[in-house]
């Protein structure tokens, strides 16, 4: 329980307890042996572990298991080239006092850029943290930086009960008397490790959604293990630990210049080698026995710049002979000399490799942090209601790298659980999310997609959109009120399933009243409404609409039916690897992929249109963007967030182009209907992309990035528009002041200056006339994208951010954001054929009117942005859509 919001008297008492023997867990926590707060924080926990003897007991840290002498022989007890001892036999009560001093070393420079950073995001760091919200640090270690964070929530007088997760009691002690008096943040200690610390975090906080829940994990501490480790571990502790709106805090260092980091693992002065050194004196304790002789070995440092990592071994000087006796027998382990015995890795990222590692962990990137010398990343990740996995090929290269440099066996990722051919997985792999089974075709959503996708859509209905008061809203015209679209997707799918007779014995039939309403939706000729193709006729009183409550039931009816359809079908490739290859089941996979997509397109439908509306609300258990923190703090006049303004508030300068020679491109991709039933996993595909075709191309030049809210802005500046014509996608905060929509609210353009605009096909070619340039055709745009190999900016998709995010001039932008118009008309091409499926998806408008897009938008599935045949259409007039553009000229 927090404190009283009254006067409390401040306090230096901490608590510890230890957790490193779960049978304990149900101890009631005795009484501390340092001063208690005024107000104990855990007066409404009743079973807890108990306080630790006194630090002057022999056993004070957590290395008191007897199976670690076991784990430490059998690491020793292998083969030439493939021996290892435990990372975390270098951090005893030696080791951490050790480490401490290396910190405070310049050339170890992780620590002082960690601390420059927070220094200068400790308050919005503070932000972030609520009214009894809990923080738990891994690895605590001095708390020096944790200091700074601390000092900022007691400034803004919120009440936290802090968590220093650590090995060693004395230093808990140590480091927790040192932070000083707190009135408003409770200190307790933890003694154990990361295994011991995450089911003791699970059993007390996971399942209270109210408890919001920090976790530290500092000092490039996740640097030391491997990628795939490090995912694993993070994707553990957000499925146990966290709830949606938890955040993780985490220190990731840079691939900086190898010398740099080199000297920062073994600097002048020796202390990181006897710090390595000290692990073996440890070993000697934790055995009982003297079974390793520092004086035999030296310590190996180097850093290997292709892998992003820094290796320490122990070198052996000679040969020898370790030896331990037991009591039943003498173990006898070899050692070769120069023979290298891994100790410790500490790997270093760049910004793609920490957002596969996020990704793979299922958490989204809030905010990165930089230090001044732009040579280390805070990184504050968020768990989100939903998350749809982005870029699975990359992320799966990161996780899985194909060719390394291997010191010795174990300075590689490790490869047991996959087939480097196949990347397919066992069962038992944690990250199957990511890699997927060998069970399930990539070519078919699998049920944790369909899952994630339902929680998005009810994210979107039930806390963007307010169901209750917004139900009959019609924010534009040529659209249905919103109701519509919460029965179309069930009543689409209704009718698809029963007509294709897709799915498992006794579903029934459809339910006709709810799927005639609800069939489709309509996009009326802007130049002459009256002109429209077929679609549903829907009730023009608000009375005569199904009621909510009886749309969801209608829903979760829908939902049943495909969840136990793909349950069934999971079953069914346990037990038949070809389960794909039976009679007539390609065509109900595509079924239920064109159920996926179509949902897919119609979330980003409900949200282009809830910007229009001014009751849009934003999304729950979704943190505000630093923009809107901001805002909130007083914008451009806030002393915490004043730089975000100033650093954003003009426009970028021209944007580089790049020179795309004439060429053939290929469009489309080649998926037959009429080839449903041969069994081919060729990837489902729309009507329009295929069959697979050639285009020639010209020479041109093109812009790297779209064009921003700052270049449109001044455009019409330029062109005396701004107060007679700018893009729906804006709106008046005041008479002074305009705003790009989010569901966060109007974000001020100040700080969306560098956003890409989203406006109309007609404002972007006025735009690119104005200039002198012109918007690319579809062929253009995909050679351009096809050709450029150089830096590119990470795709904002799938709602990676909920709104579009800057691009510079530094990186190309080739993916994100919004979608791009292209000069190119949807019409019919050599080899078209209307699906079979949905016949009137794409030749309703073949009507010269609607313009290609391409790509896709903070709000589109990377499923549909990361394909790259997918072609998207609008009418050229229609401003709603996030979408923008980018310019080019012909090469002369």
């Amino acid at each position: 329980m927090c404190q009283s919001a009254g006067a409390v008297s401040p306090s230096t008492g901490y608590e510890i307890l230890d957790i490193r023997t779960p049978e304990k867990g149900t101890i009631r926590l005795q009484k501390s042996h340092k001063p208690t707060m005024a107000v104990s924080s855990f007066s409404d926990i009743t079973g807890r572990p108990p306080s630790p003897p006194p630090s002057t007991d022999p056993s004070v840290d957590a290395f008191n298991n007897a199976d670690l002498g076991n784990t430490i022989l059998d690491c020793l007890n292998q083969p030439p080239h493939c021996k290892s001892i435990p990372t975390y036999v270098l951090y005893d009560t030696r080791g951490l006092q050790l480490f401490d001093q290396i910190t405070h070393l310049d050339e170890y420079y992780l620590t002082n850029a960690e601390m420059d950073i927070l220094v200068e995001r400790a308050d919005q760091l503070a932000d972030r943290v609520r009214e009894g919200s809990i923080l738990i640090e891994l690895g605590s270690g001095s708390l020096r930086k944790t200091l700074i964070t601390l000092q900022a929530i007691e400034r803004k007088k919120i009440h936290v009960t802090y968590y220093a997760l650590d090995l060693d009691q004395h230093e808990l002690e140590r480091s927790l008397a040192s932070l000083g008096e707190f009135t408003y943040v409770d200190l307790v200690g933890l003694l154990g490790t990361y295994d011991q610390g995450i089911p003791w975090l699970s059993q007390r906080f996971a399942s209270n959604t109210k408890t919001h829940k920090i976790v530290l994990w500092l000092g490039s501490s996740i640097g030391n293990q491997t990628r795939k480790e490090s995912a694993k571990f993070l994707h553990r502790l957000q499925r146990t630990c966290l709830q949606p709106g938890d955040l993780c805090v985490i220190g990731f260092d840079k691939r900086n210049d190898a010398n740099k980091i080199e000297a920062a693992y073994d600097d002048s002065l020796g202390v990181t080698r006897e710090f390595i050194m000290n692990g073996l004196d440890h070993v000697n304790v934790i055995m009982g026995q003297p079974l390793l002789d520092r004086s035999l070995f030296d310590y190996d440092s180097r850093y290997q710049v292709k892998e992003g990592r820094h290796l320490s071994h122990y070198r052996a000087k000679q040969d020898m002979v370790l030896t331990y006796e037991k009591p039943n027998e003498t173990v006898r382990i070899p050692v070769q000399k120069d023979e290298l015995i891994h100790v410790e890795h500490s790997y270093k990222y760049s910004l793609k490799e920490l957002t596969s590692i996020l990704n793979a962990a299922e958490l989204d990137i809030l905010e990165t942090w930089t230090d001044s010398k732009d040579s280390y990343r805070l990184v504050v990740a968020e768990c989100r209601p939903f998350l749809f996995h982005r870029d699975k090929r990359g992320t799966i290269d990161t996780l899985f790298p194909t060719s390394e440099e291997l010191l010795c066996h174990h300075c590689g990722s490790t490869n047991d659980d996959i087939d480097m051919e196949t990347k397919s997985v066992s069962a038992t792999c944690s990250l199957v999310n990511i890699t997927g089974s060998k069970d399930w075709p990539e070519i078919v959503p699998s049920l944790n997609e369909w899952q994630q996708l339902w929680c998005s859509w009810d994210v979107v209905t039930q806390s963007v959109l307010d169901p209750y008061t917004m139900t009959f809203e019609r924010p534009i015209d040529l659209r249905h009120p919103f109701i519509f679209y919460l029965g179309h997707i069930p009543g689409f799918a209704d009718i698809q399933l029963f007509k294709h007779g897709v799915g498992v014995q006794g579903d029934g039939e459809v339910l006709a009243p709810f799927a005639t309403m609800f069939e489709r939706g309509m996009d009326p000729d802007m130049d002459d409404p009256t002109k429209c193709h077929d679609h549903s006729v829907v009730p023009t009183r608000n009375e005569d609409w199904p009621s909510i409550e009886s749309i969801r039931v209608y829903q979760e009816t829908i939902r049943n039916r495909i969840q136990r359809l793909l349950l069934q079908w999971e079953a069914e490739g346990y037990d038949a690897s070809e389960w794909m290859t039976l009679p007539g089941r390609r065509r109900q996979c595509r079924v239920l992929w064109l159920l996926f997509e179509h949902e897919v397109m119609h979330l980003e439908t409900l949200l282009y249109m809830l910007m229009q509306s001014p009751n849009v609300r934003p999304p729950q258990d979704v943190s505000p963007p630093a923009w809107k923190m901001a805002v909130n703090d007083g914008g451009k006049d806030s002393k915490v967030y004043g730089k975000l303004v100033k650093a954003h508030d003009r426009c970028l300068d021209a944007s580089p182009t790049f020179t795309v020679s004439a060429g053939t491109v290929k469009l489309g991709h080649d998926d037959d209907e009429d080839r449903d039933d041969c069994g081919d996993q060729v990837q489902f595909g729309w009507d329009n992309e295929r069959p697979a075709r050639q285009a020639h191309v010209g020479s041109f030049k093109i812009q790297q990035r779209p064009v921003t809210n700052g270049e449109y802005f001044a455009y019409l500046q330029a062109s005396d528009k701004i107060n007679s014509s700018f893009p729906s996608s804006w709106a008046r905060i005041d008479s002074e002041t305009i705003g790009v929509r989010t569901v966060f609210g109007l974000c001020p353009l100040a700080y969306a200056m560098h956003w890409p605009v989203q406006v109309s096909y007609n404002e972007a070619e006025q735009y690119a006339n104005h200039y002198g340039m012109r918007l690319p055709t579809e062929p253009e745009f995909l050679l351009f994208r096809d050709t450029y190999k150089g830096k590119t900016k990470i795709p904002n998709i799938g709602f990676k951010n909920w709104h579009p995010t800057e691009v510079d001039n530094t990186q190309a932008s080739i993916l994100g954001d919004v979608w791009e118009w292209t000069a190119t008309f949807l019409e019919r091409h050599p080899g078209y054929k209307p699906s079979v499926l949905y016949p009137g998806y794409s030749q309703d408008f073949f009507d010269g009117k609607h313009r290609v897009v391409l790509g896709g938008s903070w709000a589109t599935h990377p499923r549909l942005a990361e394909r790259s045949t997918v072609r998207n259409w609008y009418q050229s007039g229609y401003p709603y859509v996030f979408a923008g553009f980018r310019c080019c000229t012909s090469s002369t």
